[in-house]
């Protein structure tokens, strides 16, 4: 089963190069966070360059913001930490969404 798994991680095609391009956004000592890797490779079949490039650049200001030292990998998964440290007086759902 696991010759059939295609790891966009480690392609060195079209998929590598956007994911390289791409994780240019991420700070240094996360770049070779294969976890950091598989998500944000998940997020570009899902959302594509533009919107994942944006994504992981908020998420990672949020985190040096916060002043998160953990993995950005561990930031963008646990949401209880995204919230605690989000911006006080932010509504999270603006009220169009409610």
């Amino acid at each position: 089963m696991g010759a059939k798994l295609i790891a966009i991680e480690e392609s060195e095609g079209p998929l590598g190069q956007l994911l390289q391009r791409v994780l240019r956004t991420v700070p240094e000592k996360d770049k070779r966070d294969k976890k950091l890797k598989r998500l944000v490779a998940f997020r570009l079949r899902i959302d594509g360059e533009k919107a994942t490039s944006e994504y992981l650049t908020r998420k990672t200001r949020e985190a040096a913001q916060c002043a998160y030292t953990g993995s950005l990998y561990d930031f963008l998964k646990d949401d209880a930490q995204n919230k605690a440290c989000g911006p006080e007086g932010v509504d999270p759902d603006p009220p169009e969404v409610a």
